[in-house]
């Protein structure tokens, strides 16, 4: 008799007349078989695969519980890029698999949990991306709950994400949540969690010199009086003298009323204004079943604190899954996810808000704790540092940041509830047919207010979006030995998939009837409307097969084709395959007797991916506009569809190598990939003379190239002691190849007052384009001759993206107790500070008087340029005032 078990050796025994059999099993590293979840949540053996997907267990994931679930991911996947948002309570991630594709599109992942595809959008305004201002709310994907997560696979790129369509050429994160499991009686698990945030790092703010252009003015009474109205840092010295201050004007005030207070700095006035943030999370769920049917019931509330005044997010979560045996044959399962977040006084970002006048425009003597305390008066008016005159107290640039947090404030609101029902019969052990119905929907509400008093006009938004995607699949799935030495693992299937958009919202006009009344009725005009619905339907079919021999070699390939509604006809189907080829060389027979190698394996995969494009950008449309008079108003867009549209098309390929040693205590697996993205659809400008600014074309070309190295091992364990560790590192080189015939340059978005953001041909995407220094021969900056550093014409300045992403991510346990240290970091990527360029603008940074320049003067670091073409070193005195504006 064969007695055998997954994992260990196979062992046989004679059994003759014996009724006790006592067998010694023993470990069999070459049989153990990692089973991941790949495209459409099917479930594969990982050396089957021939192409890149890397898994992420749950608990890893809840260690420390994100506010949005994609910052969870930095640093932990080889290739994986994430860009969060410090400091911004539950705002927007955006992740980045591989390198951007898309000029002017989304580069993203899709996000599919236990089958259902998530919309994960972000409707920041276009000046909250861009940095100049505005509230981040974040991106749709933060409501998935790390507590419900069992695991998350990461497939990289179009050739793990075929099965997919479109959505998926930028990648794809499966995520498959836990599940009750057969047991006796009614298994409970409870968890709670809390954190504390602080800002690490602030500016190198300049404690010298306080507010003001110059010296004291003084009043009748021979006072030296502070520049109030001054919004700069270029006062006099702090030297302590007494002066008339802001607070000292009101009579409500008797402490300080018509009194001079010392003339000082406040070196940690911006960390006073801080908060310490909280994060509390508390779980709990209740898992049972038999051979039935099982079940799991989870709940999960997070409250979140952040970390300036009047912040607060709520978000409670509920998800149910159960699974039914109607018969032998007939299985069931429903999954259910309910999410209700609420949160209050989100920090605004860019050039706004309360860190303006921290980093941007301020004065350093000015004290937190007093703006805290005096922040409004008996009568409801605001009291501000930066009052016009003494017998002015309007604010002349600056609200007080504490009348900003306390009465400017916005809140917002979303229920979002997702699922699955699925139905499978199982026809035979090797043959089944699943059919299943998924939806996502969520209700997304924002409102926004400046209160009367403000420096701006009292205002109110309000915006209501309605987004839902629906699915029917319908999966035939085939897996069958074939002979001794072949295995076949099949599906196709069908899909299809809606989704429907829409907006309302209003805005006032020309502020509040009755002040701090938020509400569109109180418009002193007639309210601004938006009214907008969108619908999009794509129907697929598709199909998968996977030959095994020997359980060493393995052939995989893919076909799918889409029909759109967004593209005009005859465009509107675009098929797209894939193949990958993987070969277990451990497997071979000279290999056999060599146990330090566990694992070995090649492989490789090409794939071809189609996309669509927004809804409404084939046919010709009219965009309604305010009423004139009692009559409706409706006028040509600005923008030129393009009734010619073809889909998007991504190609792609893969050549990875995997191994593990040791019994698996040392792994390594490296990729070598390239994507080629072609007739992307994005708008390029054309003469105004034609009747429109834009036109919406197919154009471009962007190559990306890239490797990635992921080692993980256990350097030392014990029966009570084991220390994991794992280091990743990943480098992607992009190129914008071409655009269109007769243009060059695409601007992506534009900075604030400076720089922007461009696909520049030759250059990788998302290149920073905007004035440099102008240099010698030998590298140095040159100087004018009035002292100045000489400016360059517009030209590329730098990528955003990283030149290269790593991380190290190491665990020490001990006896059930574990200790987890994860390390994440870029090298590269260039970026634009508007804060440093105003903070010296206006006197805050320290730089503006290191070497006690405000007391001498400012020579350029540089070189100057003589009549005769040659340069030498500068030596022109100059004003900082007049050098840093």
């Amino acid at each position: 008799m064969v007695f055998s078990f997954v994992g260990l050796q196979n062992q046989e025994m004679p059994v003759g007349n014996r009724t006790t059999i006592d067998v010694q099993m023993t470990s069999d590293v070459r049989q153990l078989s990692e089973v991941v979840v790949t495209a459409l949540g099917i479930e594969r053996e990982q050396k089957s695969l021939g192409y890149s997907v890397q898994e992420i267990q749950g608990e890893s994931l809840a260690r420390v519980k994100e506010t949005n679930v994609v910052n969870s991911l930095q640093g932990r996947i080889a290739g994986v890029q994430v860009q969060g948002s410090p400091g911004a309570l539950g705002g927007s991630s955006r992740i980045l698999i591989r390198g951007a594709r898309s000029i002017a599109g989304e580069n993203q992942p899709l996000f599919v949990i236990d089958g259902v595809p998530m919309d994960n959008s972000n409707f920041n305004s276009t000046d909250v991306q861009r940095g100049a201002g505005g509230y981040d709310y974040g991106n749709a994907a933060q409501y998935i709950n790390p507590e419900d997560v069992e695991s998350m696979s990461v497939l990289k790129g179009p050739n793990a994400a075929a099965l997919y369509g479109a959505r998926a050429a930028n990648g794809a994160i499966i995520i498959t949540t836990k599940k009750g499991r057969a047991r006796k009686g009614i298994g409970v698990t409870v968890s709670s969690d809390m954190q504390f945030q602080t800002p690490l790092v602030l500016p190198d703010y300049q404690n010298e010199y306080g507010g003001g252009a110059g010296p004291f003015s003084q009043n009748a009474n021979g006072e030296d009086v502070v520049a109030f109205r001054v919004d700069e840092s270029w006062g006099p010295r702090l030297d302590g003298r007494p002066v008339r201050q802001w607070y000292s004007y009101f009579p409500e005030i008797p402490e300080y009323y018509n009194q001079t207070t010392p003339w000082e700095a406040f070196p940690n006035n911006v960390r006073d204004f801080y908060q310490t943030g909280l994060q509390n999370t508390n779980s709990v769920s209740f898992s049972g079943g038999n051979d039935k049917g099982t079940f799991r019931l989870g709940y999960t509330n997070l409250n979140a604190r952040g970390i300036m005044p009047n912040s607060d997010l709520y978000r409670n979560t509920i998800s149910f899954n159960g699974g039914l045996n109607l018969t032998d044959k007939l299985k069931t399962s429903i999954g259910v996810n309910y999410v209700n977040n609420r949160a209050k006084g989100r920090p605004e970002q860019g050039y706004q808000d309360v860190v303006q006048q921290f980093n941007h425009f301020g004065q350093r003597q000015v004290d937190m704790d007093k703006l805290d305390r005096y922040w409004i008066t008996p009568t409801g008016a605001q009291r501000t540092w930066n009052r016009r005159s003494a017998t002015d107290a309007r604010p002349q640039y600056a609200d007080n940041p504490y009348w900003i947090r306390r009465k400017n404030y916005q809140n917002d609101r979303t229920e979002r509830i997702f699922g699955n029902v699925t139905l499978s019969y199982q026809f035979a052990p090797w043959l089944s047919l699943t059919g299943r119905i998924l939806n996502d929907y969520y209700l997304d509400r924002r409102e926004e207010r400046i209160a009367n008093g403000s420096i701006t006009q009292s205002y109110y938004e309000e915006t209501l979006r309605e987004v839902q995607e629906t699915n029917a699949d319908l999966i035939l799935n085939f897996n069958k030995k074939l002979g001794e030495q072949f295995s076949l693992n099949a599906l196709v299937g069908g899909n299809i998939r809606n989704n429907r958009y829409q907006l309302n919202s209003g805005q006032t006009v020309g502020g509040l009837s009755v002040p701090d009344f938020f509400n569109l009725q109180n418009s002193a005009e007639r309210p601004t409307i938006t009214d907008n619905t969108s619908r999009r339907k794509i129907n697929s079919v598709f199909g998968q097969a996977s030959l095994g021999f020997r359980d060493m070699i393995f052939l995989d390939a893919t076909l799918r084709n889409d029909w759109s509604s967004t593209l005009p006809t005859g465009s509107n189907s675009f098929l797209y395959p894939s193949a990958s080829l993987s070969f277990v060389f451990s497997q071979l027979e000279p290999l056999q007797n060599f146990t330090a190698l566990s694992f070995g394996k090649v492989r490789a995969s090409f794939a071809q991916v189609g996309n669509d494009t927004d809804p409404y950008r084939t046919g010709f449309t009219f965009d309604p506009q305010a009423n004139f008079g009692s009559n409706p108003s409706y006028r040509v867009p600005l923008t030129l569809n393009n009734a010619n549209l073809k889909p998007e098309q991504t190609n792609s390929f893969e050549f990875g190598l995997e191994t593990r040693f040791f019994q698996d205590r040392l792994s390594a697996d490296v990729a070598y990939y390239g994507t080629i993205t072609t007739d992307q659809i994005f708008q390029v400008p054309v003469s105004g003379a034609s009747g429109y600014t834009a036109q919406i074309i197919n154009a471009g070309e962007v190559r990306n190239n890239g490797i990635e190295v992921a080692l993980s091992g256990a350097p030392v364990a014990t029966e009570n002691f084991r220390w994991e560790i794992g280091v990743n590192w990943a480098r992607n080189r992009n190129k914008l190849v071409k655009l269109t015939e007769g243009i060059s340059n695409y601007q992506i978005a534009s900075g604030p007052f400076a720089v922007t953001i461009d696909a520049r041909e030759g250059y990788p995407l998302q290149i920073i384009t905007g004035p440099d220094y102008v240099y010698d021969p030998q590298g140095n900056k040159v100087v004018s001759d009035g002292g100045f550093y000489e400016r360059s014409e517009l030209k590329p300045l730098g990528s955003v993206l990283a030149d290269w992403t790593g991380g190290l991510n190491s665990t020490l346990t001990y006896k059930g107790i574990a200790l987890n240290v994860l390390f994440s970091g870029q090298m590269g990527g260039k970026l634009y500070s508007l804060s440093n360029t105003f903070g010296k603008y206006s006197g805050l940074m320290q730089e503006t008087v290191d070497g006690n320049i405000r007391q001498q003067y400012l020579i350029a670091d540089g070189v100057k340029e003589n009549s005769d073409g040659t340069f030498s070193p500068n030596d022109v005195e100059i004003s900082p005032v007049d050098f840093f504006a």
